[in-house]
């Protein structure tokens, strides 16, 4: 075990408690999904190495949690919360929790939550591109950075796009594509994504049934919901998602844990 990955995980199982209990008490679910949902099915926690949690709420969940965040002013008992568009780190149009614990050093160098808005898919093929566009053009409005994981193409038009485009017409663009990418409810929807996974959005995109009706698991001896039909979910981001990793792939993403250690 790496120095200081324990207590790190350690800290991010209490995060996740507050954040539970904050979500509870005000109607709201999340659920966990990608490593962390893996490391619940297949460790009954963490996956040994892992060094964040990853959790995603529907849409319309999502955006109270903000809102009811941001009347204590975006702070949860020790941690404090990054609305999307006011970030405090640019990074993914995502929600993220910080542990204020060595924030002193930056909170790139913190444990966090990372916290998924999870949207309806249109049925039409044309749709689904202008949702992908969409989402992908404010991106890029909102953090000023060429996008990242989505393929070389992409990322060279991004940075395009970025040196021609004036400040005032990516703030129209945030607005226009914000409510463009979010106009299929998740209620109303055969098909469910995360918009800003890191698996892109053509594998993020899956029947809402591998989320819905959510299960308890247990993870990390608490018990967190994860999706229901969680064998295609798994298979649709991992492949074979029983199988571990080489090696070499087995160690943290970050540095962050050497803080953590004791």
């Amino acid at each position: 075990m790496e120095n200081g990955l324990k207590e790190l995980q350690q800290r991010l199982v209490e995060m996740l408690s507050s954040f539970q209990k904050f979500t509870q008490q005000n109607g709201m679910i999340f659920f966990l999904v990608g490593g962390s949902a893996l490391g619940a099915v297949r460790h009954q926690g963490f996956i040994p190495w892992d060094d964040d949690v990853d959790i995603a709420m529907m849409r319309e969940d999502f955006e109270k949690m903000e809102y009811l965040m941001s009347l204590q002013h975006d702070r949860l008992g020790e941690f404090i919360y990054s609305p999307v568009e006011k970030h405090m780190i640019p990074d993914a149009p995502i929600g993220y929790l910080y542990d204020t614990l060595h924030a002193d050093a930056g909170y790139e160098n913190t444990a966090k939550i990372d916290i998924h808005p999870i949207d309806g898919v249109p049925k039409s093929g044309v749709l689904k591109k202008v949702q992908k566009w969409t989402s992908l053009i404010y991106y890029l409005s909102e953090y000023r950075l060429p996008v990242k994981n989505k393929g070389k193409a992409i990322r060279n038009i991004s940075k395009v796009i970025l040196k021609i485009t004036p400040g005032f017409i990516f703030r129209f663009y945030m607005r226009v594509c914000k409510k463009i990418m979010t106009s299929w409810r998740t209620s109303d929807s055969e098909y469910i994504c995360s918009l800003f996974g890191v698996a892109g959005y053509e594998r993020e995109v899956m029947p809402k049934s591998y989320l819905l009706p959510l299960k308890e698991a247990d993870f990390e001896n608490k018990v967190f919901m994860i999706p229901g039909n969680y064998d295609p979910y798994l298979k649709r981001l991992y492949g074979d998602y029983k199988k571990m990793p080489p090696e070499m792939e087995q160690h943290p993403r970050h540095k962050i844990h050497e803080l953590y250690k004791k």
